[in-house]
């Protein structure tokens, strides 16, 4: 008998964005391992900081938010408190895919239970994990409305790691990728794409057998690059890399804000498509990894490929209307702007090439965190 997961109650396209953080030593440029005296000083009501894998690690999230405004708001209140007491410890943060040099081995993991089984079954592949990404969830009406969402946003996964992608440099070389933090889930057993789940009968089915043979303890341990989340009613995508700034970060949410809802007026016209081939996920992944905003991208099961820097900038021309309504307008102006004509992995690139310097890379990025909060 196959155990019902309940899927529990949000607001259709709410928000909830979760943002990984690197701890930084201003002069060595390395990450430092001081998250549970950060965490000892947190103030602010609500969690909104939690420590992660390592004690160089820290995440924010927001509360249930509307729209992207709000979910600016919040991660600006919480990001300016938490950049207040880590200046009072002597470290910087930043928000990207990657630390360019920092060395996985020299990691000392937080301690916890949960980090500690992580640790002990995945060993190797565990240890690795020095890597930052955003976690954006979206309300959904139901189970089966969350796994119909899904499988169409898989269409749309490469557009988003091409977006984000920040994370050009690992342990000190330039890896000659967009995004070298996607390929470090690819080695996770329970990290990737999804596998094929075409009802909330499916998924109910994949979680009971994995749980049963002791694959996972529970549905948080499926580190989809997106997946449901029932505990919170969301679709979760979690395919982007930690991008530089909270600036940078709202445009993504509200680039993919307005893409659930492009989808489901879509749905609501036509009807599901057929779920991309796993073999069309795969390449679409490998190609917005390696190539960022210059990657060709299949759009169909056939073969057909497509520009995904100008898909992307299709699909804000179709989305204009819903942008207007949800005063998004600004938002998106700069992500074509800004973002799309200057990506992450591009200025991190070039910043080495005048510089030499991978420390001046993560000065850099430390830069601008802090630009975004009004301390420069």
């Amino acid at each position: 008998m196959v155990n019902k997961i309940p899927f529990g109650k949000s607001e259709l396209f709410s928000l909830g964005v979760e943002v990984e953080l690197q701890i930084i030593h201003p002069e060595t440029r390395n990450l430092h391992p001081i998250s549970p005296d950060i965490l000892q000083e947190w103030s602010l009501p609500g969690p909104h900081l939690k420590p992660e894998l390592f004690q160089s690690m820290l995440e924010i999230d927001t509360p249930i938010c509307k729209n992207v405004q709000e979910v600016e708001a919040e991660l600006l209140l919480t990001s300016r408190e938490l950049l207040r007491i880590c200046k009072n410890n002597g470290v910087r943060l930043a928000s990207n895919g990657t630390h360019p040099f920092a060395r996985w081995h020299q990691r000392i993991f937080y301690p916890a239970d949960r980090y500690q089984y992580l640790l002990e079954r995945n060993q190797h592949i565990a240890r690795r994990l020095m890597i930052y990404g955003l976690h954006v969830h979206i309300g959904m009406n139901s189970g089966e409305h969350c796994i119909t969402m899904m499988n169409e946003f898989l269409y749309y996964l490469p557009h988003l790691l091409a977006i984000s992608a920040s994370s050009p440099y690992w342990t000190g070389h330039d890896t000659g990728l967009a995004s070298s933090r996607i390929t470090i889930f690819e080695a996770h057993p329970a990290g990737g794409h999804p596998c094929r789940v075409e009802s909330w009968q499916d998924f109910e089915s994949i979680v009971d057998k994995l749980t049963r043979s002791h694959s996972i303890e529970s549905v948080k341990d499926i580190w989809w690059d997106i997946r449901p989340s029932p505990n919170y009613g969301t679709l979760e995508i979690r395919i982007c890399d930690g991008v530089p700034g909270i600036r940078r970060t709202s445009r993504l949410v509200a680039f993919i804000h307005l893409l659930a809802r492009h989808i489901q007026k879509r749905l609501d016209s036509h009807g599901p498509r057929p779920i991309p081939s796993d073999w069309v996920i795969r390449e679409n992944k490998w190609r917005a990894s390696r190539f960022g905003l210059e990657a060709d991208i299949l759009v169909d099961n056939e073969g057909n490929t497509k520009s995904v820097l100008q898909d992307i900038k299709d699909l804000v021309e179709e989305m204009k209307e819903d942008s207007s309504s949800l005063n998004y307008t600004q938002y998106i102006e700069d992500l074509i702007n800004q973002d799309l004509s200057h990506p992450s992995y591009q200025a991190q690139r070039e910043v080495f090439e005048q510089t030499e310097s991978l420390e001046s890379v993560v000065d850099f990025l430390c830069d601008t965190f802090e630009k975004d909060l009004d301390v420069v």
